[in-house]
């Protein structure tokens, strides 16, 4: 008798436990999704999706359409729309703002067997503005994302105003800390547990923002979740190219603002100057105490880099 109670109250107790985990788990998701809406109404930007390419591709978007030039924002390697929320907090009365997840990031949808490449980011991009802008625009992009702004700067000149590039991929002359790690078989920006996670962001950024418990979790589990995606997608940006990126480059036509963070570990601020040696009509923004993810860590100097576009 006193064996069955106490199986009783074990199981009793396992399910309140694992309702506790559940009821916490949920929680923390909410609280995630309750932190970034509020950020995006701050900036008055809403989500929304439609079809590119045989993906189904989510965008934040604002209302000013008809009455500011637009500035569409191109995420990185891994990354989301949701990156540009602090920087778009502060241009939301100077911009009609755009910020797309790109197909197989986010929550576009990822298909195994199609090729996320940035020539095939272009393309989609391209598709993508001619439905929701269908004007010319400025346009940044941060990382990988830097490498697909100046990849469509020079692919279709006509559509771009003027464009920042934001510690842009895809030009490694000189090495960072980066490709230490990639010799060694590592890949920081590849993560699936919470001691990865973290490592991932004191490298990638000098100014990481203020992190709640719950938003390091979520972050953690949605990355974690699409490892395999990022691990096909890394191969398709950095094999078997069918272009030439730093040939291409010399066609572009718009200002471009080349700007890094000089603590950046991912990609070494040096490559600026091969960039602005191949752009014609360039310049280089070198911006101390900063990494990585200049639209997040310093977030009011990103903006202002984004309004010295407008002048431009």
């Amino acid at each position: 008798m006193i064996k069955k109670i106490l199986l009783a109250t074990c199981a009793l107790i396992l399910v309140i436990a694992g309702a506790g985990y559940l009821a916490i788990d949920f929680n923390k998701q909410a609280m995630y999704q309750l932190a970034t809406d509020l950020g995006a109404k701050e900036a008055g930007l809403v989500a929304k999706e439609l079809k590119v390419k045989g993906h189904n591709v989510h965008y934040l978007e604002n209302g000013l359409k008809d009455t500011k030039p637009t500035l569409l924002m191109v995420h990185g390697f891994g990354a989301f729309k949701e990156n540009w929320i602090r920087m778009a907090i502060e241009l939301k009365d100077d911009f009609h703002m755009v910020s797309i997840d790109l197909p197989g990031h986010g929550d576009s949808d990822y298909f195994a067997d199609s090729d996320y490449d940035i020539d095939q980011q272009v393309a989609a991009i391209h598709e993508f503005a001619q439905q929701v802008i269908g004007r010319p625009f400025y346009m940044t992009g941060n990382s990988m994302g830097g490498a697909i702004t100046a990849l469509y700067s020079a692919t279709y000149p006509k559509d771009i105003l003027a464009s920042v590039l934001l510690d842009p991929g895809h030009i490694t002359d000189v090495e960072s800390e980066f490709h230490m790690h990639l010799r060694n078989g590592v890949n920081p920006l590849i993560v699936e547990n919470s001691d990865q996670f973290r490592t991932m962001v004191a490298f990638a950024m000098s100014q990481p923002p203020p992190m709640p418990w719950f938003i390091a979790d979520v972050s953690t589990q949605k990355m974690a979740e699409r490892k395999h995606k990022n691990d096909k997608i890394w191969i398709d940006i950095t094999q078997n190219q069918r272009y030439d990126f730093k040939k291409m480059l010399g066609n572009i036509t718009s200002p471009t603002t080349i700007a890094w963070g000089k603590e950046d570990r991912v990609l070494h601020y040096k490559n600026a100057y091969i960039f602005q040696h191949l752009i014609k009509n360039s310049t280089v923004e070198i911006m101390d105490n900063v990494g990585h993810a200049p639209m997040i860590e310093v977030p009011k100097l990103a903006a202002n880099l984004m309004r010295q576009m407008l002048a431009k």
